[in-house]
């Protein structure tokens, strides 16, 4: 009985995202402090987010990274600084991982540099 069910784990935990994955997932970044801007005490705070999202162990696309959540979050003032920045990553997950939903999502003051 476990012989017959080897291939069939080995072939799941292998075919995950192999027709098609295309992802951008944070790694790391380096946020402006306080010190960094001109910051003020009405500065504004805003939030952005960023999603990729998986189908069927079979299909993986997307963008969230935090370059995509940033450009979100400063869509009304591209040329405006976040600073005070907070990260945190949403997961949804239906019916045991066949349809996934992952999400960066980024908020702070906006600052001028």
């Amino acid at each position: 009985m476990k012989q017959s069910l080897l291939p069939v784990f080995l072939a799941a935990s292998l075919s995950s995202g192999c027709l098609y994955t295309n992802i951008h997932a944070p790694r790391a970044y380096r946020s402006a402090t306080p010190s960094d801007v001109k910051a003020s005490s009405s500065d504004p705070t805003v939030s952005g987010r960023s999603c990729y999202r998986t189908a069927l162990y079979l299909f993986a696309w997307g963008d969230a990274g935090y370059s995509a959540a940033l450009a979100d979050a400063l869509a009304g003032d591209p040329k405006a600084v976040l600073y005070d920045v907070n990260t945190d990553t949403h997961v949804r997950s239906y019916v045991v991982g066949l349809y996934s939903k992952i999400c960066t999502v980024v908020s702070g003051r906006v600052g001028r540099p």
